[in-house]
């Protein structure tokens, strides 16, 4: 070989290996609380590498009420500030409870600004019929007085009571009943101004009942601070991304994640993790420095530094750093866990567990409590689970400068968690519902999820390997093709490449704004762009989607008899089967020579390459326990995504 030839074989190797580098930094990023997410192309001049592939979560269709349940229980007494607040800051709040059910919008003013929304903005953007909503579901119209709401609610002064219907209701307990009188005129005649219209039966009476009600800015009523977001009509189904403060990226600053360390790490210096109290650089210099180390996107090794390179993330399960201010500073001993705000104040982004053997780590939100100007308490509600990671992958880190990123001169203390030992990082997320069973081998137990001995995960692993290369492909787009007769027609969807019009697929797709036209689209010949796929049937989705459906096909299919053994489905025969089911549909022949419009495998080949797959990634010839009593649980989520 000349040496021409040489260098044009060399330029090949290289140019795979760096495709295939940016491939795995692109789909090494799970979605764990099940959020809808975008994906964003990242390109930086020094790169050597072609456009990077970034998975965001999609702020614009993720509200509070859609976050993870928190993790965690916990409870704080407010008595001590109450009167220096005005409101009792006094919470529990315990393990799935989204945020909406524990914060207050006094804690969020800062941060969203939810108390300029009006009931009718939310309306808007919610697409609530405030009309079928009862008065008594928006509790802070309990606390309001006639007089104050004469003021705050336009022309409510000049009504006439009786087109009032609460007011006049509550008038009558008090004796008065005005004929054509007016509020204003009411209020003059009559001592009832500091009355407050909790006083009677609201659930008789609709929102829309007291004129314009709906037009007012929640921030006008009184006490609108220590109303629970759960408490306003639709405001914990408003996106933050369509809040009046909406919730983005804060700056434009991505890393790929170069390594991943355990506990054992101590004397971190080169920190990119604190708080807006001490700053985003804060050294771990005692124990349990787990970490992410975080490269710039050159990737082209220690060559060619940057100030960036080598970064460290490091983990506020293990470590906290001091956060809060004002009165509130004093709460949870005025610690936090250490972490970034790379989406602005409303929450903290941290690193939790680190595990070096899977090169996995996750990552969980805190929120915080705050009350205006008095002050705010440390980011330390949580964790709620967020997106989990591997090496390779891109990672949104937000701003850093100078001085947002000066430490203190202080660093970050031990907070004694305790190692959590898992085959999945990821169980505590709100996607991990299937049940945990206990796979041995070799002397080690990891969880595993697994139905009638069938281990779900290997299995996805296994079809994926057919359908996607074995690259875990979850952009991947189909040929459009139509079944049953013409009835059912669109396009093999994602990483286990679930056909459009698969039941559990439309249920998820169909959930999202404009999901039903996407699936329309599809099934008339549309084909999907990666970004479009991301939005209506992102990694997560799919993955509960082909949890569900499996688990559905596994507990049919042990019913059927095997026309080659003469008895029920079982291990072997049933993988084969329920992979059969899954490339033929549900009424395939069993074992047919039929196959798919490329011709490329048999049923009965595509049952066996699926349990070939499955032997191998299942090696170890270890054992399945499973948990009798939580089996159901498979199909009952199977059920609850179908029905």
């Amino acid at each position: 070989m000349n040496n021409s030839k040489r260098w044009i074989f060399l330029l090949i190797v290289i140019s795979f290996i760096i495709y295939s580098v940016t491939v795995q930094a692109a789909n090494s990023v799970f979605n764990n609380g099940n959020l809808p997410t975008r994906i964003v192309e990242v390109t930086n001049a020094q790169s050597r590498l072609p456009a990077n592939k970034l998975l965001l979560p999609d702020w614009k269709q993720i509200s509070l009420s859609q976050l993870p349940g928190i993790s965690q229980s916990g409870a704080i007494d407010g008595s001590p500030y109450s009167q220096t607040l005005g409101y009792d800051l006094s919470r529990t709040w315990t393990v799935g409870m989204t945020p909406d059910e524990y914060l207050k919008l006094g804690d969020i003013s800062e941060a969203l600004q939810t108390e300029k929304f009006s009931l009718q903005a939310i309306g808007d953007i919610t697409s609530i019929d405030l009309n079928k909503i009862a008065l008594s579901e928006f509790s802070l119209i309990e606390q309001q007085t006639l007089s104050h709401l004469a003021k705050v609610v336009p022309q409510l002064a000049q009504t006439a009571v009786k087109d009032i219907q609460s007011i006049a209701a509550l008038l009558k307990t008090q004796g008065i009943q005005p004929a054509n009188l007016t509020l204003s005129q009411v209020l003059t005649q009559y001592e009832v101004g500091n009355i407050k219209l909790g006083e009677v039966d609201l659930s008789k009476f609709s929102l829309t009942s007291i004129p314009n009600l709906e037009a007012v800015p929640i921030q006008d009523l009184t006490n609108w601070m220590n109303s629970f977001v759960k408490n306003i009509p639709g405001l914990g189904q408003v996106p933050l991304g369509l809040m009046p403060n909406p919730i983005s990226e804060v700056g434009n600053l991505v890393m790929r994640i170069d390594a991943v360390y355990g506990i054992v790490e101590n004397r971190r210096n080169n920190t990119i993790s604190g708080s807006d109290v001490q700053g985003f650089s804060v050294p771990c210099t005692q124990k349990d420095c787990a970490y992410l180390e975080l490269d710039n996107l050159e990737n082209v090794g220690k060559s060619d530094r940057s100030s960036l390179e080598g970064k460290q993330w490091i983990s506020g399960k293990y470590q906290e750093v001091e956060g809060g201010w004002g009165i509130l500073k004093a709460v949870n001993n005025g610690r936090e866990p250490t972490g970034r705000l790379p989406f602005g104040k409303a929450f903290k982004v941290v690193v939790m567990e680190t595990d070096e053997t899977t090169d996995t780590a996750n990552t969980a939100l805190y929120f915080r409590f705050c009350a205006g100007k008095m002050g705010c308490t440390p980011y330390f509600i949580g964790p709620i689970p967020f997106f989990s990671y591997q090496v390779n992958a891109l990672m949104f880190v937000g701003n850093v400068d100078g001085r947002n990123e000066q430490s203190v001169n202080t660093t970050s203390t031990p907070t004694g968690a305790n190692r959590e030992v898992k085959g999945n990082l990821n169980q505590n997320s709100t996607t991990s519902q299937i049940n945990p069973c206990r796979f041995t081998s070799k002397g080690r137990s990891i969880v595993s999820q697994s139905f009638s001995g069938v281990n779900l995960p290997l299995l996805g692993n296994a079809i994926a390997e057919i359908e996607s290369a074995g690259s875990g492909d979850y952009k991947a787009v189909g040929v459009h093709t139509c079944a049953d007769g013409g009835l059912n027609c669109g396009r093999g969807l994602g990483r286990y490449q679930f056909m459009s019009y698969n039941p559990y697929a439309v249920r998820l797709i169909a959930a999202k704004s404009g999901g039903e036209e996407f699936l329309e689209r599809v099934k008339q010949g549309y084909q999907a762009t990666e970004a479009e796929l991301f939005e209506f049937f992102p990694p997560a989705d799919q993955d509960k989607a082909f949890m569900a459906d499996i688990a559905n096909k596994i507990q049919v299919t042990q019913t059927e008899i095997d026309p080659i053994t003469g008895q029920s489905f079982t291990g072997e025969r049933l993988i084969e089967r329920v992979a059969q089911k899954h490339f033929g549909g549900d009424n395939s022949k069993v074992d047919a020579s039929s196959s798919d419009v490329f011709g490329r495998l048999s049923l009965k080949d595509y049952g066996q390459t699926a349990l070939a797959f499955y032997g191998n990634n299942n090696s170890d010839n270890g054992t399945l326990t499973c948990i009798p009593s939580l089996t159901s649980r498979y199909i009952s989520n199977a059920q609850n995504i179908g029905n």
